[in-house]
């Protein structure tokens, strides 16, 4: 039996939070949509680590589903979740309803920079537009705090970042690292819909990534070709279906001329029922005169 505290209604944890800002408690944050994983695990760890009171909410977002989606299939095991929150030290979890959320949610369409309208943004066209109403309503909820969110997600992670900016929102966002299986392959909820053999082939994505940031170390400037190695690559894998591959800047997420220092590389790619994406930091080594 768990004794994780949960909070279902916003006035439940704005009551709890008050509380520990009374006594001068640091509030990290780590917003989920549930069916919790290692890769959730790492981001509640840091936010018990840096943070005196760690919040979790767990928010299965209709808005940032598309139509053809699986948003009703989207997996889900409370149960599972509050054991985990309960194991890595989360003092309170957040599991607000759709009725709750409601009213706190911006009715009009965010103004949100181009990140949302290429990549993820061009294949899920109001995938971002959703995440960012509810991502600013839970900010506005949970108010001064750090927000901890995997860099997998890392068009995301920027998304979240300009739109604390750009709103003038409490919240300092922070980056954390991937977690991967033995194989490389990222932890992600949806790495259920995998059959054996797409789960087998799916370690291609990370080694794509890992060829073109060792191509990049040892010199090469080309995005053209990075992406045709990244591309060549995942391709080995009969059951890829490669959505993007890109080369882009790290902090702008715009996609540079060439490639002069660090880029993040990405790759969204499809098997079967499942959409993964990945992505990985790469830096072309500076040599000494």
């Amino acid at each position: 039996m768990t004794s994780v505290q949960v909070a279902e209604t916003v006035k439940e944890l704005q009551l709890y939070l008050e509380k520990a800002r009374i006594s001068n408690l640091t509030i990290g944050f780590v917003p989920t949509m549930g069916f919790l994983h290692e890769g959730h695990a790492s981001l509640i760890n840091t936010s018990t680590k840096q943070r005196d009171v760690t919040v979790v909410s767990i928010y299965v977002n209709p808005l940032q589903f598309d139509p053809d989606e699986d948003f009703d299939k989207y997996p889900k095991d409370i149960s599972s979740d509050l054991d985990l929150c309960n194991e890595h030290g989360v003092d309170i979890v957040f599991m607000p309803s759709e009725e709750e959320m409601k009213p706190f949610l911006s009715e009009e369409s965010l103004k949100l920079r181009g990140i949302v309208k290429i990549f993820e943004g061009e294949s899920r066209p109001v995938h971002f537009q959703g995440v960012a109403t509810v991502v600013k309503a839970l900010f506005e909820i949970v108010g001064s705090s750090y927000a901890f969110f995997g860099e997998k997600d890392f068009q995301q992670l920027v998304l979240v970042k300009q739109l604390v900016d750009d709103y003038l929102l409490p919240v300092q966002v922070i980056g954390c690292p991937i977690i991967r299986e033995n194989d490389g392959l990222a932890k992600s909820s949806r790495n259920v819909y995998l059959d054996s053999a797409e789960r087998e082939q799916s370690a291609v994505i990370y080694q794509s990534l890992k060829a073109g940031a060792e191509a990049i170390s040892k010199g090469e400037t080309s995005i053209k070709n990075i992406e045709q190695l990244i591309k060549k690559t995942v391709e080995t894998s009969p059951l890829a279906n490669i959505d993007y591959v890109a080369v882009v800047d790290p902090l702008t997420f715009e996609i540079p001329n060439s490639i002069k220092n660090e880029v993040r590389l990405l790759v969204a790619c499809n098997f079967g029922q499942a959409r993964l994406i990945d992505n990985i930091l790469a830096q072309r080594e500076v040599v000494s005169s």
